[in-house]
């Protein structure tokens, strides 16, 4: 590097630029003679490294007495020589540096140290205080700083220049080398305010770029820089543009290896995912095969869970429709009521409404799926938690589970529903039977396995007609030795061994909390006989059409306390038909012929211990409009009606009366 001005740059001049100067020929040919040992010594001088001295070139010609006009020829022929292979020297030793250069780039493959080495390199080719390389970003369009070589503080890396601003972008954008010796003050390009202010800060005064080129494409810009004034020379110019072609090649290249490697790598990611999702789904395949068969080989729901805890690995529990565990499940299962967990019941809650597996986070509990089949909720599948995790296809595996346990269930259903009927005809018989028809009845008993003289219980149940298959699976879930349970005639009806320890209030607790609705449970007195069997069904059918007449909607009951009452809807009951008649029979015609409302006046009446102000009140009538009708049911009965027997009377055939109309209206 040279002191003189950026715009005066020296060119070394050609020994033919220059006046041919007398050659040593032309000496001798005038009488000036060298000798062999001069001429030896100048060669040595020429061979000999570093700048020629003049005064060296004069003592070997003055052994030979040369003409100093013709020394002076020599020796400035000689400097020239010497400077000229001086140069070459030079050249040499750069080209030999810039190749050993580029083929230590070369070996490099990986572009963070690649991109640190070449500012090295650039750094020790120049001798420069500072280099630094900056690289377009694709994205932004911005030249940000990478790597820096000989920096004093952290400023400059990582600099980013906008498109158009500073030295970086003025050569990336004519594609030609820029040097100048005084950088904050050169007019020569627009300057960028970060970037000055990095450079400032690492004192740099001179500096040198060169665009680092691929093809059509520049990919940055390479800097050297000292912190003196100094104009670069066109040998140093000429030495870093070749640096900069061979790295921004070297550069390029070690990018292209970096995309095709990362290229490679997705590549070899893809197929690895590829490779695993094809295991999953042969998995998921293999365990949903093995899950199919379990019900073509007509296993229940404890083999299904068995087969998918193998599948998964740990522990399955069942539950059932009431959320209890089913069967022994949760045998092995781990935490003792683990599935009384809060966490549990949410998530139940989430999957009956999805149909899928809804994770926990629980110390016991893995996750939930619910048992669904038409919106009717059939139990649900627990599973154990692991140290390993459960993933999409695990999950898959679960729900798979669940609708097959599902379709299980709806194939154990179909089969129920099957049985149900026949036993169901078979009930419907025993109690409508006939003596003569009892022969028939036990041997269709006996095929399904049943000893019709045992069955001498009976209970019927008043439920909606909508919820009776629920009451149906209810009383079943509690019967316990010979049982038939089938709706009949609009009712539930159980016919259970007289031995059984079931009781009515037992039965009505169950169904009324499976339900949660009002039930009505009558159990008639125990058969004697399976001839009896019809007359109990019948006092039972007679006391439950009784009692919501009386106010009884929701209970557990016998006949017993109401077989009074019961005496009053006997088929044949013509005694009471004709008490009823006698004793207000002239009500009930005016009532029904005429409209009025006599009866409910004289229920009212006696109810009111005989006020007639409290009747008015209770009926919403003005006083006078009961004493009128009181005196119209005194016409009709005899003015004796309110003596305490007759009125006694009255009140029981009224009360009657009532009961009927309301069993009726019930009925209906």
């Amino acid at each position: 590097m040279s002191s003189t001005p950026q715009n005066s740059r020296s060119q070394p001049a050609s020994p033919d630029a220059d006046a041919r100067p007398e050659s040593v020929a032309d000496a001798t040919d005038r009488g000036h003679h060298l000798s062999a040992r001069t001429v030896e010594a100048l060669l040595d001088l020429l061979n000999e490294n570093g700048d020629t001295d003049p005064d060296e070139v004069q003592r070997v010609l003055d052994n030979d007495a040369i003409d100093p006009a013709v020394g002076q020829s020599i020796t400035t022929r000689v400097q020239r020589i010497r400077a000229h292979l001086s140069r070459a020297e030079r050249r040499r030793n750069e080209l030999a540096a810039l190749f050993a250069s580029s083929r230590e780039l070369a070996e490099q493959r990986e572009v963070g140290p690649l991109l640190r080495r070449l500012t090295r390199r650039a750094h020790d080719l120049l001798g420069a205080d500072l280099t630094w390389l900056a690289e377009i970003d694709p994205g932004s369009g911005e030249l940000v700083v990478k790597t820096t070589t000989g920096t004093v503080s952290s400023e400059l890396e990582g600099v980013r220049v906008q498109p158009g601003l500073g030295m970086a972008w003025f050569v990336a954008a004519h594609r030609r080398a820029h040097s100048t010796t005084q950088y904050h003050v050169d007019p020569g390009f627009p300057h960028d305010d970060g970037a000055d202010r990095a450079l400032a800060a690492e004192g740099v005064v001179s500096a040198l770029a060169v665009p680092l080129v691929t093809g059509e494409d520049v990919i940055g810009t390479l800097f050297v820089a000292v912190r003196h004034e100094a104009e670069f020379q066109v040998d140093q110019v000429t030495l870093l543009t070749a640096f900069a072609d061979h790295a921004a090649v070297i550069l390029q290249g070690a990018r292209l290896l970096t995309q095709a490697r990362d290229l490679a790598d997705e590549a070899e990611d893809s197929r690895r995912q590829l490779s695993r999702h094809v295991a999953a789904m042969e998995r998921a395949h293999a365990n949903h095969a093995e899950l199919t068969d379990c019900v073509l080989r007509g296993e229940d729901a404890v083999q299904v869970a068995a087969t998918l805890g193998r599948a998964m690995k740990r522990h399955v529990m069942i539950l059932d429709d009431e959320r209890a565990p089913y069967g022994e499940s949760h045998v092995g299962f781990p935490g003792e009521d683990s599935w009384r967990h809060p966490a549990v019941d949410g998530a139940l809650t989430e999957s009956r409404r999805t149909g899928r597996f809804v994770p926990i986070s629980s110390p016991q509990v893995a996750g939930v799926v619910a048992v669904v089949a038409g919106g009717t909720f059939l139990g649900a599948l627990l599973i154990a938690h692991d140290t390993s995790a459960l993933g999409p296809v695990e999950h898959k595996t679960i729900e798979d589970a669940a609708r097959i346990m599902a379709l299980l269930r709806l194939k154990q259903d179909a089969l129920a529903d099957a049985e149900e009927r026949v036993r169901g005809e078979l009930l419907g018989d025993l109690v409508d039977s006939e003596a003569a028809d009892l022969d028939e009845l036990r041997r269709r008993a006996r095929a399904r396995g049943t000893n019709l003289d045992e069955l001498r219980r009976i209970f019927v149940l008043s439920v909606d007609s909508g919820r009776r298959r629920e009451a149906i699976r209810a009383v079943n879930s509690l019967a316990e030795g010979p049982a038939l349970v089938a709706e009949h005639a609009g009712a539930v009806v159980m016919a259970l061994g007289k031995s059984n320890p079931l009781d009515v209030r037992r039965i009505w607790e169950r169904v009324r909390t499976r339900l949660d609705t009002e039930v009505l449970v009558v159990e008639a007195p125990t058969a004697a006989t399976c001839c009896e069997v019809p007359v109990r069904y019948r006092e039972a059918r007679g006391c439950l059409a009784l009692l919501p007449a009386l106010g009884v909607t929701d209970a557990g009951t016998t006949t017993t306390p109401y077989s009074l009452y019961a005496r009053l809807f006997e088929p044949n009951a013509q005694d009471i038909d004709d008490f009823v008649t006698a004793t207000i029979g002239p009500l009930l015609h005016s009532d029904r012929s005429r409209g009025t409302d006599l009866l409910q006046t004289v229920n009212t009446f006696a109810e009111c211990n005989a006020s007639k102000t409290r009747t008015a009140r209770s009926l919403h009538l003005h006083p006078n409009t009961v004493m009128q009708r009181l005196e119209r049911v005194g016409k009709l009965l005899g003015e004796g009606w309110r003596d305490p027997d007759v009125f006694f009377r009255i009140q029981v055939a009224a009360r009657i009366d009532r009961l009927r109309q309301n069993a009726t209206s019930a009925e209906r």
